[in-house]
């Protein structure tokens, strides 16, 4: 009988926390993004970093089925929507103060949550978000 090497095999990728300590423009641009619709200065592009947030922190959680988190992911949820809604009635990005609450919960988690988590549980989420939003721009386009 052959020996066989028991160990399980895992792609190496920094822990997430590390990639924050590198890059922390990340978690600065999540809060200047819900400054910016709170100041009422927001572009398209701030909501569009909260949405990538809440997306990303939702398919990960999803995956660790992590039901408090997923709770703060459809607060979040609601609130952008509610944002795009009267984006596409006003043209223009604000938010209640509910709203501001979810996001600001939101932008919080995600940092605790991804902080806690392995380099690639975060190259996973993103690759399934990039993912995602290719199968639904080919759909649109079509």
């Amino acid at each position: 009988m052959r020996k066989r090497c028991r160990r399980t095999i895992r792609r190496q990728a920094a822990p997430t926390v590390v990639a924050y300590y590198l890059n922390p423009e990340v978690s600065t641009q999540e809060r200047m993004a819900v400054e910016a619709i709170r100041s009422g200065w927001a572009q398209v592009a701030h909501f569009d970093i909260l949405a990538d947030c809440r997306d990303m922190l939702a398919l990960a959680a999803a995956e660790k089925d992590d039901s408090q988190t997923l709770t703060i992911c459809e607060l979040g949820l609601i609130a952008l929507q509610n944002i795009k809604d009267r984006f596409i009635e006003r043209n223009r990005l604000g938010a209640t103060g509910d709203e501001l609450q979810a996001l600001y919960a939101l932008v919080d988690v995600s940092e605790d949550f991804w902080k806690r988590q392995p380099g690639s549980l975060f190259i996973d989420a993103e690759a399934a978000l990039s993912k995602a939003r290719a199968e639904y721009r080919e759909r649109k386009a079509a």
